[in-house]
C-alpha cells in the first residue's frame, strides 16, 4: 500500500535528479518537463503528497511531441487514474485507484488495458509514509517514513545536508530518490484534459513486512526503470518480470501531522524516537495513579500519619 509520498525539490531539481544516461558510460541527458493540461494544477513541493495532487512523473517520450532530443518527459500528473469510461466531473468517479495492485493487473477491467496501451510510468518520490497494521496491540497506528539509503552525512529529513547538484558528466548528485513504477491514463471531456496515474502495490518482503503487509513496487536500478519506460521493445509481459520486492530502504518514525493531508511542512518527516514517546506516556500514566493514591491516604481518618509512613 501507498498513501502518501514526499517530494520537496523544485521543477529545475526534479528534472536534474530524473537525469539519465542514453548510453552507458557516456554523458547524462535531462528529460523535458511538459506541464499543461490537469484543469490548471501544478505541481507544489510539499513532504505530504496525498491523493488528488499533482506529482512529476517519468514516462516515455514516444507518446508526446517534444522539441528535446530526449527519450524520456517529466509529466505532471494527478495521484489517482480517472476510468476511461468516467463522465461528468473528473472528481467524482468514486473509485479507489491510488493502488493498482501487480497481482491483478493484466486482468482488471481498468488496469489490463492501459498497460496493454504502454502506459507505464514511474513516479518520483523522496519516500512514502506507511502506517503500522502489523501491531495489533496499537490502538493508534504509528507512521514511518521509508526512502532509499542515502550517502554518508546525508540526512533524509533534513534538505541542509543534501548537497544537491548537477553537471551533464557527473548527473545528478545529492538525495537519492525512489522510483515507483505506476500505470498512467490520459482522461477528457468537452472541457479538460487530466493526467492522472496508480502506484503499483505488491506483496511485502522481509524488508517491510513487519511494517506492512503491502509495498509500492519500486524499481532500485538504471536498468530496471529504462526497461519499464521502453514501451516500445519491452512488452507488457516482459516488463512485469521486472517488477520484484526491493530488498534494500532505509526508514524511521514520524509524527501524526502526516496523518492530516492538509500539513505540508517540513515536520512531517522528521525523524521521532518512540522510547522518549513510549517514556513521556508512561510517566504521565503513572501519574495518574500514583497521585489519587496519595490523596486518598490524605483525607481518610489519620491520613495525615499514613501519608508521612509512606513517604519514609
Amino acid at each position: 500500500m501507498c498513501g502518501r509520498t514526499g517530494l520537496s525539490l523544485n521543477k529545475e531539481q526534479v528534472i536534474c535528479a530524473c537525469s539519465y544516461q542514453p548510453i552507458p558510460g557516456y554523458g547524462h541527458c535531462k528529460p523535458e518537463w511538459m506541464h499543461e493540461h490537469n484543469d490548471g494544477k501544478e505541481y507544489k513541493p510539499s513532504y505530504n503528497i496525498a491523493p488528488t495532487d499533482v506529482t512529476p512523473v517519468l514516462v516515455s517520450a514516444s507518446k508526446f511531441k517534444t522539441a528535446a532530443p530526449t527519450s524520456r518527459i517529466v509529466k505532471p500528473m494527478m495521484w489517482g487514474i480517472i476510468p476511461p469510461w468516467h463522465k461528468g466531473d473528473y472528481r467524482n468517479h468514486n473509485l479507489s485507484t491510488n493502488n493498482c495492485r501487480l497481482e491483478g493487473i493484466q486482468g482488471s477491467k481498468l488496469y489490463g488495458p492501459i498497460l496493454q496501451d504502454g502506459g507505464r510510468c514511474v513516479i518520483v518520490v523522496e519516500g512514502f509514509y506507511e502506517w503500522q497494521t502489523t501491531d495489533k496491540s496499537s490502538k493508534n497506528k504509528q507512521p514511518y517514513y521509508i526512502y532509499s539509503p542515502q550517502d554518508e552525512n546525508i540526512k533524509e529529513d533534513d534538505s541542509a545536508t543534501w548537497n544537491n547538484s548537477y553537471d551533464d558528466e557527473n548527473g545528478w548528485k545529492g538525495i537519492k530518490l525512489l522510483h515507483m513504477a505506476g500505470l498512467y491514463h490520459v482522461w477528457q471531456n468537452e472541457e479538460v484534459i487530466i493526467y492522472s496515474y496508480s502506484v503499483i502495490t505488491m506483496d511485502s518482503n522481509n524488508t517491510l513486512n513487519w511494517l506492512h503487509h503491502r509495498m509500492p513496487a519500486i524499481l532500485d536500478n538504471a536498468h530496471q526503470i529504462d526497461a519499464w519506460l521502453n514501451i516500445t521493445d519491452v512488452d507488457s509481459h516482459m516488463a512485469l518480470g521486472y517488477l520484484k520486492p526491493v530488498k534494500i530502504l532505509s526508514w524511521h518514525p514520524v509524527s501524526t501531522l502526516v496523518n492530516n493531508s492538509r500539513t505540508k511542512s517540513a515536520e512531517c518527516n522528521k525523524r521521532i524516537t518512540l522510547a522518549q514517546k513510549n517514556k513521556s506516556t508512561q510517566k504521565t500514566l503513572t501519574g495518574w495513579f500514583v497521585k489519587p493514591e496519595k490523596r486518598k491516604l490524605d483525607d481518610s481518618p489519620g491520613g495525615e500519619s499514613k501519608r508521612k509512613m509512606t513517604e519514609n
